[in-house]
């Protein structure tokens, strides 16, 4: 494997060489340049340059003074703000330059008493759009949502243009399902249940914007199918020393009770960052589900509450070896742990007379449920004046899940009386551990610059699945229905990516991304069982391209973009267990499962405070959970390969200024699927439909220097599935908030899903199959938050970087 790894680096290496003669013969890009003195006529080392856009003060480049006290930057002609902070202070500044030739700025000279950057940066962000299109990304500024920063990072995901969370937390863009999830251009490893516990760890005000990408570059892994959204946290630009701390408690059936804490420290080379929170309480869920199969009716009525206290941690450490050179390290701790209990009720009846014919009472405890999850990553970036960069990653991740889930069935007669009873206990547990080594190297070629990279990533997977008789005093290993599953996956991957300005308003890239899998699955039963041992390899290669243009103009930017990408499953969908929710219902996995591919061309474009997007994806092999009706009314929900679709889709964003004290940024998503689907044991079906949804996000500067939000939140009926149709729903929420201490510290009160009208019912028809699900979380809380920053807080923490772990996040 090594071997096909480093030749497949060579074949790479020698296409890179073939790309730079094709592209050899461009025009020069635009140099800006100058030095950097004290009052003394004495050059200054270390100061950072930043240039930004003129528009939003988003800063497009950085860089240090050298020891003789000169910079330089190569960009495309624009109109910039060229800032110099130095020492912890914005020592220079000068806004709107327009840059259409190469220019010298010549001697600039700095005051060594210079003044404070807080108020700069403060006015540039209160300056930033809420939406903002740049390339091939749409970037929500979530730090502007009154009502999201009293959330967590999950629910921050559901206001986001686009985005919408399903309710078993899978992610879909505009429609599409298999989007990628990425904090910091880094993947979290964790299957859609994990990942979301993950983000009700993590609090909105950790975040300064999330990006969606709908169709990624070739520098990119290919996972994803529906694209990628990128949580960026915070960060500050200055030196020094400084944290911000909140407490928070929210009520919906219960108390609960939420910290934050951040501290940064940069000197000199040296940024040391660290943050800790947690999220105590219990949180309830109702979910029903009635069915009606050969001539019974089961309605089912469930009560769950959630009793995991989650925890988490960073530390990590940046070291500038020299203005072009830095070494970071970053650790990474997430933790959930505490007990459950799930009250099941279920009620048969005869579907001709509607006789009540039993009752199955069940109560499934958790008395352990514990997910550690440990990540750590060494990179090294070099980043020279002449546009030549190199990042390397290496990473190491664990995670360990373990489950312990206590079921007791009785069930009684239609008049009461008791029957039989069943008590059964389930012990499951998951240990997965993570390798993955990355290179990205850029180099100059004409105006433009070549991308090359490599990645390799290691994946062993090992589930442990128990049952055990628990009706007697000692429980009995059921030996039929207890099995451990291995599962092992490299991945080696490479990709070639150009990109060049054609003109002052037009740029390209184009890029080609291979990837090679090579996967085992083991199903290993219990000695002396009923079932076979199960071995599943596989071994193929995907061909990604991707192809990008973007045009420019004062007032906005256009961006056309075709990229074919994959969702491979997670890897507990390929275990063949059956994992039992109560007597009559089981989960699933399916060994044979295979990847979904999509291929997509999209068009975003914005102009002024209008912001578009349009798609058009086809995904192949597209998978779904089915529930299968087996002998005695028993059900499976196994995930299958089901067929095809077609999603076209339109989002627009407005943003209007009412009043000057009143402003809405309004987003309409509209999408046609079109799912050609179909099973051996149910036919085929042709199902389409449209859908939509509207975000209405008002903000009012009310006097007293509060400030108040209304968020709602509306969607139409939709399709899913094999057969299944969604009912729409909606949410409206109000935030009030307002800034004490000098600013130092904020006050916000928020509630939730005022009319608790965000439940998600579905309807699914099969041919000996009726289904009617309701669910509904505790949606509606109060919630009082308060945070205070102390210190220094413009200190600048590492910049967000991608990581080896690039393309298994969702998929443990």
């Amino acid at each position: 494997m090594i071997a096909l790894f480093l030749k497949r680096t060579c074949i790479l290496f020698i296409l890179t060489t073939l790309f730079s003669s094709a592209y050899g013969q461009t025009t020069p890009t635009l140099s800006l340049k100058g030095i950097i003195n004290n009052t003394n006529n004495e050059a200054i080392e270390g100061a950072t340059i930043f240039l930004k856009q003129a528009d939003d003060g988003q800063v497009v480049k950085q860089t240090l003074s050298s020891r003789d006290g000169n910079f330089s930057f190569n960009i495309a002609a624009g109109t910039y703000i060229v800032s110099i902070s130095y020492q912890g202070a914005l020592a220079y500044q000068r806004d709107q330059l327009t840059l259409s030739g190469h220019l010298d700025l010549g001697i600039i000279k700095i005051e060594s008493a210079a003044r404070s950057l807080k108020e700069v940066v403060i006015q540039s962000s209160g300056n930033k759009p809420l939406i903002k299109i740049e390339g091939r990304k749409m970037i929500y500024n979530i730090e502007k949502s009154v009502t999201a920063q009293g959330t967590d990072a999950l629910e921050a995901l559901k206001r986001t243009p686009g985005v919408i969370v399903n309710q078993d937390n899978t992610i879909t863009l505009n429609g599409a399902n298999g989007a990628l999830v990425m904090i910091n251009g880094r993947q979290t490893y964790l299957q859609a249940e994990d990942l979301a516990q993950l983000l009700k760890s993590m609090p909105a005000s950790d975040l300064k914007l999330i990006e969606v990408i709908k169709n990624p570059s070739a520098e990119y892994d290919a996972a994803g199918s529906g694209g990628i959204v990128n949580l960026v946290l915070q960060k500050s630009i200055a030196e020094g020393f400084n944290g911000s701390m909140t407490n928070g408690i929210a009520y919906g059936l219960t108390m609960k009770q939420n910290t934050n804490l951040n501290l940064n420290f940069r000197k000199g080379k040296v940024n040391v960052f660290g943050s800790y929170n947690h999220n105590f309480g219990h949180y309830a869920m109702d979910y029903d589900t009635d069915r009606t199969t050969n001539g019974k009716v089961y309605l089912n009525a469930n009560h769950d509450v959630d009793k995991k206290h989650k925890i988490g941690y960073t530390l990590g450490l940046d070291y500038a070896l020299d203005s072009t050179k830095t070494f970071g390290m970053v650790v990474n701790a997430n933790y959930s742990s505490g007990g459950g209990v799930i009250f099941p009720i279920t009620n048969i009846y005869d579907q001709l007379s509607g006789e009540l014919l039993q009752t199955l009472r069940s109560e499934s405890s958790y008395p352990d449920q514990l997910a550690i999850r440990y990540n750590v990553n060494f990179n090294y970036r070099y980043k020279g004046n002449n546009r030549t960069s190199l990042d390397i990653d290496a990473d190491y991740g664990i995670f360990d899940a373990a489950t312990t889930n206590l079921s007791e069935n009785t069930y009684y007669a239609g008049d009461g009386t008791f029957l039989s009873s069943n008590n059964f206990l389930v012990a499951n547990s998951r240990a997965i551990k993570l390798y993955a080594l990355k290179a990205d190297y850029g180099f100059p070629v004409g105006t433009g610059k070549m991308l090359a990279g490599a990645k390799f990533s290691d994946v062993g997977a090992n589930n442990v699945f128990n049952q055990y008789d628990a009706n007697g005093s000692v429980h009995v290993i059921d030996i039929n229905r207890s099995n451990t599953f291995d599962y092992k996956e490299q991945i080696s991957a490479g990709y070639l990516k150009y990109e060049r300005p054609v003109s002052d308003k037009i740029s390209l890239d184009m890029g080609i991304r291979l990837e090679h899998t090579h996967s085992k699955g083991h199903l290993q039963p219990r000695e002396g069982s009923n079932q076979s041992a199960t071995t599943v390899s596989r071994n193929y290669l995907n061909v990604f391209p991707t192809a990008a243009i973007t045009y420019k103009t004062p007032t906005g930017s256009y961006n056309l973009s075709f990229a074919r990408r994959v969702d491979r499953p997670a890897y507990n969908n390929l275990n063949p267990f059956s994992y039992p929710v109560d007597e009559l219902s089981y989960w699933k996995g399916n060994p044979f499962l295979q990847p979904q591919y999509a291929n997509t061309l999209a068009l975003q474009f914005s102009f002024k405070k209008t912001t578009v997007s349009t798609a058009y994806t086809h995904t192949s092999d597209i998978s779904s959970r089915i529930t299968e009706v087996l002998a005695d009314n028993i059900i499976h929900m196994v995930p299958r390969n089901i067929g095809f679709q077609n999603n076209l889709n339109m989002t627009i964003t407005q943003q209007l200024s009412l009043a000057t004290w009143w402003n809405m940024s309004l987003t309409g998503i509209g999408f046609r699927l079109e799912n050609k689907v179909g099973t051996v044991e149910y036919g085929a079906f042709n199902r389409s439909r449209f859908a939509g949804r509207i975000n209405i996000q008002q903000t009012f500067n009310l006097p007293g220097h509060i400030t108040a939000e209304a968020v709602g939140m509306i969607n139409s009926k939709n399709i899913s599935g094999l057969n299944t149709y969604i009912k729409g729903n909606s949410q409206v929420d109000l935030g009030l908030q307002k800034n004490l201490m000098q600013d130092k510290a904020t006050l916000r009160l928020a509630v939730s899903d005022i009319f608790r009208t965000n439940k998600t019912i579905t309807d699914t028809q099969l041919d000996n199959l009726l289904l009617h699900t309701t669910y509904a979380g505790e949606t509606r809380q109060v919630r009082l938050n308060f945070s205070y920053r102390f210190g220094n807080n413009k200190i600048k923490m590492k910049d967000s970087r991608k990581t080896g772990l690039e393309n298994e996040s969702q998929r443990l």
